[in-house]
């Protein structure tokens, strides 16, 4: 296992040298924490190491309550025997420690406890907040309402998912009217997330009442599915979680895999159509290589332009569907055989 004290020396030099805002590394780096400290000392280390081990296994599982499970908690406690990058760093709030956590070691502790693992490719979510005001309805905008929206940029960051924000100009007043909330036309949201690059949306009803509550009606829009979740509540930052937390569960739900120990996988078989050329072969075989999830990969068999895998790591012929990238260029055929996918090769055009 790699130590948390084997690195002090060299990454201290790295870091001097290379100048590079840490900020910056922690958002590049899935398995990387950025926490504000106090001082350099080691007992704040040691805190800070702990701290963000666990927003880490937040974001990676998707899911809070993990850190109630006893291997989680142990695995916190021991967080800087799992460091193996750090650095300090002078913002222009305070002092941050840049932390990097051992990515194998996060992989094999999902796998052993059979926790569902929700890999790093996420897909952003758009923010549709429809305001109700005394002589008007309109759209929380990014440029006007920022201590409206602000609590939900943290929540998303907090649960590892990135939020969009509509640019409310009049190709979104076209595509998406603010009565479509109103009246629940999903259909138009989706068109109108499909903008930036997601299926994915929170939509909210928002309306100021006399007492000083809101009465929020959030909803989660998926690909094919919607969630609903009616409060009042006086607190925006508690509104807020609960609206982020609607739609980061649900997608967790839907794409969130069960990595499995490699001496209990059970192996799956991958059959792909439509493998003409070498350069097909390469491309087919890149995509796969590039799941991290997976702990074993060959290939069976090549049959005139069908190539055949098998792979192990993940519990289901479904999980791995759920793993390609949706531009792969693979489509799937068949995925109801918990042990056999079918995929037809389409390239990328």
């Amino acid at each position: 296992m790699r130590r948390f004290y084997t690195y002090a020396i060299t990454i201290f030099f790295a870091f001097v040298l290379m100048g590079e805002s840490n900020i910056l590394r922690a958002e590049e780096n899935f398995f990387a924490e950025l926490v504000p400290v106090e001082s350099r000392g080691g007992a704040e280390l040691a805190q800070a190491a702990k701290l963000g081990f666990s927003q880490l296994l937040v974001r990676v599982s998707g899911n809070e309550s993990i850190l109630e499970q006893t291997a989680f908690q142990e695995a916190v406690d021991n967080a800087q025997e799992h460091v193996v990058l750090y650095s300090y760093s002078e913002e222009s709030d305070g002092t941050y420690l840049f932390l990097e956590y051992d990515d194998a070691f996060v992989r094999g502790l999902f796998r052993d406890e059979s926790v569902p693992y929700w890999e790093q490719r996420r897909p952003p979510v758009v923010v549709w907040l429809a305001l109700d005001e005394p002589y008007s309805r309109r759209f929380a905008a990014r440029s006007d309402d920022v201590t409206l929206l602000s609590p939900s940029i943290n929540r998303f960051e907090a649960r590892g998912v990135e939020a969009r924000f509509p640019l409310l100009d009049l190709t979104d007043a076209a595509a998406v009217p603010v009565n479509a909330v109103w009246t629940r036309d999903f259909d138009q949201i989706r068109r109108g997330s499909r903008r930036y690059g997601s299926e994915h949306s929170l939509v909210g009803r928002w309306i100021d009442l006399s007492d000083g509550t809101k009465l929020v009606d959030w909803y989660y829009v998926g690909p094919d599915f919607e969630q609903h979740h009616q409060m009042r509540q006086a607190d925006v930052e508690a509104i807020w979680d609960v609206g982020v937390d609607l739609a980061v569960d649900a997608m967790r739900d839907s794409l969130a895999v069960t990595l499995q120990r490699f001496e209990a996988a059970k192996a799956i078989s991958i059959t792909v159509t439509g493998v003409q050329s070498i350069a097909d072969y390469r491309a087919v075989s890149s995509v796969f290589e590039a799941l991290s999830q997976l702990v074993e990969l060959r290939i069976d068999a090549i049959r005139g332009d069908i190539l055949m895998y098998r792979v192990a790591g993940v519990s289901s012929a479904q999980e791995v569907a759920r793993l390609l990238p949706r531009r792969s260029g693979l489509r799937i055929q068949s995925a109801s055989d918990p042990a056999q996918l079918d995929l037809i090769w389409e390239s990328i055009q």
